[in-house]
């Protein structure tokens, strides 16, 4: 679907283009000349964006098939080498990993938090990320944590079965060895050895 929609529309402009059709040889090179410069997220020199007071807050789902997570987690390093480390990019740059979740919802890990596929009213900013960024760039308070929910059979009609706090790259959730797993009160975000 993915590879489908982007090379027929975006690089060749042919809506008959399939994903069968692709040339490793030469198509590659075609893509990377046609759309790389407007696509690639490759400049880790974000100066600009942050002198300007920009704040950024991306999710991205630990399985998701495309984009893969290290191209989140591998940009954030090298913005973070760029920028002084992970302390003061974390000062207006926050990337958020989500356990289980695919392509911007469903997976077996809690994905509503004011994602793409969270079609719930808003709500507050410690479990919405939306909501976080606006009151990260209107009143500076930053996010230590952005609190993630999973639904039985992914239906928020129906009860939740688990809550997790998603933590700020390259920080993880861990488990305090009290209290239900499934509630986010009894994890603490930390980063690993390290980091």
């Amino acid at each position: 679907m993915f590879s489908t929609a982007f090379y027929a529309g975006f690089v060749f402009e042919n809506p008959g283009w399939r994903f069968t059709d692709l040339n490793f040889d030469k198509d590659i090179a075609t893509t990377e000349e046609k759309v790389g410069s407007v696509l690639n997220a490759f400049d880790p020199d974000l100066v600009a964006f942050r002198a300007h007071g920009g704040k950024m807050l991306p999710y991205h789902g630990w399985n998701d098939g495309s984009p893969p997570p290290p191209h989140s987690t591998g940009y954030y390093e090298r913005v973070a080498a760029k920028m002084g480390g992970f302390q003061k990019t974390q000062e207006f740059y926050q990337l958020y990993m989500a356990p289980g979740m695919m392509h911007c919802g469903a997976g077996a890990g809690p994905d509503r938090f004011g994602n793409l596929l969270d079609f719930a009213p808003a709500s507050d900013a410690d479990h919405n990320i939306f909501v976080a960024l606006e009151r990260w760039v209107e009143e500076g308070v930053s996010p230590d944590k952005i609190v993630a929910t999973k639904y039985r059979e992914d239906d928020p009609t129906k009860s939740v079965e688990m809550t997790r706090p998603l933590s700020p790259y390259p920080q993880v959730a861990q488990w305090t060895g009290k209290g239900a797993t499934s509630e986010a009160q009894n994890w603490v975000c930390q980063a690993p050895p390290g980091k």
